[in-house]
């Protein structure tokens, strides 16, 4: 399955780590968020700019969730997408927006778009019209299920929030807001919508430290149906830190709702000890690959 890359890759950031002892080359932060955590974290210059990063983009595009960065014993703020690595207390923080095909239907709306002005007839021997090959054809009569699905592509906000604690439990959010914008190949408004959801676990792999998986559990729904999100059930998300864009680095990827999930957080005990995924622990292995725009 195809991933989504993080759209306005300056302005959207991911850091995936874990919690780490002290260094001489390390800087001690906390991480306040408006979802009531606030976590104390030892990180890297890379992992700072991610943050700083994901911070100003849950500023840029709300989804619900705002933070604060303060250095200790300094202060500073910031905005993007964060990853731990496999390790102790893996955590993920991101922010900004993305770019989802979604079905008009699954977002409410009933008949499809008006048809555009009919193509000139051909008239052929014997009175008969010939469509001008290439026209589209629209029939307002035919049966729903004789007509053709039509996609939309819509921007998605996203924050996240998600870190593991000492007795295994995880705290924080993953919520994702779709605002109101308009779309041509539906033929009309798609009108805000948001989730909030709780995670209930988070899995980083050894072997690529710059990939995570999450399940959360929907906790909160508002405005329209959100696509792939129901009050009281779980979601599933992948993520991919690339590192801060730029210097011919591809940006960070997802894959979460509305698009359709392509990943299944496992349970420790699934996990081999190398940390690497085999196809029969997971429904689906995290695909994450190459991004399509």
């Amino acid at each position: 399955m195809r991933r989504i890359a993080l759209a306005l890759a300056m302005t959207v950031g991911l850091a995936i780590g874990t919690m780490a002892p002290a260094s001489a080359l390390d800087t001690s932060v906390t991480l306040n968020c408006s979802d009531g955590t606030s976590i104390k974290l030892v990180v890297d210059a890379d992992t700072l700019t991610g943050l700083t990063q994901a911070v100003q983009a849950m500023i840029n595009y709300p989804a619900g969730l705002s933070c604060t960065l303060i250095q200790n014993p300094l202060g500073v703020t910031f905005g993007q997408i964060a990853f731990a690595g496999a390790g102790t207390n893996p955590f993920i923080v991101g922010g900004g927006r993305w770019q989802a095909t979604v079905s008009c239907a699954d977002l409410g709306f009933t008949e499809p778009p008006p048809p555009p002005p009919p193509a000139p007839a051909v008239f052929v021997g014997g009175g008969s019209v010939a469509r001008v090959p290439g026209s589209w054809s629209y029939d307002p009569t035919a049966s729903p299920s004789s007509q053709t699905e039509i996609f939309t592509t819509i921007w998605v906000n996203i924050a996240v929030n998600v870190h593991q604690q000492d007795n295994g439990n995880y705290v924080g959010t993953l919520n994702e807001t779709i605002p109101t914008q308009h779309s041509e190949e539906c033929g009309g408004t798609v009108t805000e919508r948001h989730f909030t959801s709780k995670p209930i676990c988070l899995q980083t792999f050894a072997g690529s430290p710059n990939r995570a998986v999450v399940t959360s559990d929907v906790t909160q729904v508002s405005g329209d149906p959100f696509p792939g999100a129901v009050f009281g059930q779980d979601i599933n998300f992948s993520f991919e830190d690339n590192g801060n864009p730029g210097g011919g680095r591809p940006p960070d990827m997802l894959q979460g709702p509305p698009e359709a999930e392509n990943s299944l957080c496992p349970a420790p005990a699934l996990i081999p000890p190398d940390g690497t995924l085999k196809r029969e622990h997971l429904d689906k292995e995290p695909e994450l690959a190459t991004s399509s725009s």
